[in-house]
């Protein structure tokens, strides 16, 4: 036995407005799998990128195909990790420190996490800024951006910046090494939907993206 369905006047306008919100949510989802960075960035700066002319997308399938490299054992650099600009929320912290989040590892000793899920291994810890990052701020916005500085200030000083200590060797695996954009990527995948800091882009809130 077929199925058969008529449409007709307001029955034919709802069917098509559903199969709009169908799609469109469809795309939004298949959007949300993808993580994007500014790939001109200055990695003196953060990460911040001064003219947000060159992305790089990946995937998040991609990272099943990588490998998990330790950022902290490069003796090239001072000190762990790679750290970053990107903005995590005190809300988001918060329930890391409860442990609400099960891809993610109580933190160790040494403050760091670990998350892992779907093939994406990295760790991460979170900080606030220090004084290098608040000039950052003030370095930019000055002239006629100065009226930004409060706001973007105020928001870097009530939550936290995001620390790389391993990442996917996703760009360069044939290296034994994490190079910044991929310490930057990772950063991203984490880091708040809406960054305020303007050259570093909007993260992907894997912690909170339930799609």
């Amino acid at each position: 036995m077929k199925l058969k369905i008529l449409f007709s006047g307001n029955n034919k306008r709802a069917a098509v407005c559903l199969l709009y919100v169908f799609f469109s949510s469809f795309a939004l989802s298949a959007e949300t799998r993808m993580v994007s960075i500014y790939d001109d960035f200055d990695d003196g700066a953060y990460g911040r990128s001064e003219y947000r002319s060159v992305f790089r997308t990946v995937k998040l399938s991609a990272f099943s195909r990588s490998a998990t490299v330790s950022a902290d054992k490069d003796v090239s650099r001072e000190g762990k990790g790679l750290l970053t600009a990107l903005v995590l929320s005190a809300e988001t912290a918060g329930k890391l420190e409860r442990g609400a989040y099960a891809e993610v590892s109580p933190a160790s000793e040494e403050g760091i996490y670990r998350y892992s899920k779907g093939g994406l291994e990295f760790s991460f810890s979170l900080e606030k800024p220090g004084s290098p990052v608040l000039q950052l701020l003030k370095d930019y916005y000055r002239g006629e951006y100065i009226s930004w500085l409060e706001s973007v200030t105020r928001r870097y000083e009530e939550n936290y910046i995001i620390r790389i200590h391993s990442a996917e060797n996703i760009f360069d695996p044939w290296t034994e090494r994490i190079d910044y954009n991929e310490a930057l990527l990772m950063a991203t995948l984490l880091g708040d939907r809406e960054q305020w800091l303007w050259g570093i882009h909007d993260g992907l809130d894997i912690l909170n993206s339930r799609e």
